[in-house]
């Protein structure tokens, strides 16, 4: 049985004409007569008997009109509710790790929501640890956090990849280039444990046999413009994702130090949790664009 064919019978119940349910529905009169045999056959009942009157319904008729209005219904709320799925106008919810939410996202979510402007999008500056928790359990439809994640649960792509310079204000006296072992004569200031790039740089000087513990570590400051007004005040150099400071460079307040035998990646990833997209395919043609623009969009 074809929706069609339940949509032809329904006419002709309607217009009590095969004639005039041809011509409503712009068809020759064989043609639907041919359709509604064929439903008869399928169902192995009679629908309609003719009459002076015009076309008439049996009593298997009157209850396939029954229920073939309940079906025809149920299938124009089916394509309602399909429909709103794609147009729908709720907030898409980022959550994204300090440094990819105040320096890189910003110009890529312009362009996001200029191709999606019937959307609403809210961007939320939280660890990484807390963006994994967030889109593992709905709280957020995309994510960007500092490395990959093995979470099967998770598509993980590569958003953008940047690198930890070390630097100091314009007017700071160092030499333009240093080496790692000459890091312990310069005043240093750090962000504190929560951020990623803290982490990562840990890890590397320890690895490299030049630990935090053995630097002149000044104090550690919870928020890279923090860390950025006190490089600019000249108390000390620092280690930061270029992207924080790019434009402080290219003003010429900030200088970047060439640090010998360093070379440190701040690689920033996407991800979301397609078990829960998987029944929003607006939501996820949203995702899958976001991770087709970013790379060249950062702003």
């Amino acid at each position: 049985m074809l929706l069609e064919q339940i949509s032809m019978f329904s006419r002709i119940a309607k217009e009590q004409s095969i004639s005039k349910a041809a011509q409503a529905i712009h068809i020759s009169q064989p043609a639907l007569s041919q359709q509604i045999q064929r439903l008869e056959e399928e169902l192995g009942v009679k629908l309609f008997e003719r009459s002076n009157r015009g076309i008439i319904l049996t009593r298997a008729g009157e209850v396939m009109q029954k229920y073939s209005e309940q079906f025809l219904e149920t299938y124009s709320n089916l394509k309602e509710e399909l429909a709103s799925l794609e147009s729908y106008n709720g907030t898409f919810r980022i959550a994204a790790t300090p440094v990819a939410c105040n320096y890189a996202l910003p110009c890529s979510l312009f362009k996001v929501n200029h191709k999606y402007p019937s959307y609403s999008f809210s961007l939320n500056s939280v660890p990484s640890t807390e963006v994994i928790h967030r889109v593992g359990h709905g709280q957020a439809d995309m994510g960007f956090i500092v490395g990959a994640t093995d979470n099967p649960e998770f598509v993980c792509n590569l958003a953008f990849s940047d690198k930890i310079c070390l630097v100091a204000s314009e007017d700071y006296r160092c030499p333009d280039s240093i080496t790692l072992s000459e890091l312990k004569k310069f005043t240093l200031v750090m962000l504190n444990e929560q951020f990623s790039s803290y982490r990562l740089l840990h890890q590397y000087l320890k690895q490299a046999g030049h630990p935090l513990d053995t630097l002149r570590v000044m104090y550690h400051l919870d928020s890279t413009e923090s860390v950025k007004s006190t490089v600019l005040a000249g108390h000390g150099a620092a280690f930061l994702p270029y992207i924080t400071v790019k434009k402080e460079v290219y003003q010429k307040q900030i200088k970047i130090i060439s640090v010998m035998d360093f070379d440190l990646n701040y690689d920033v990833y996407s991800i979301y949790n397609p078990h829960l997209v998987k029944n929003n395919p607006a939501l996820e043609k949203i995702i899958l664009y976001f991770i087709s623009i970013v790379t060249k969009s950062i702003c």
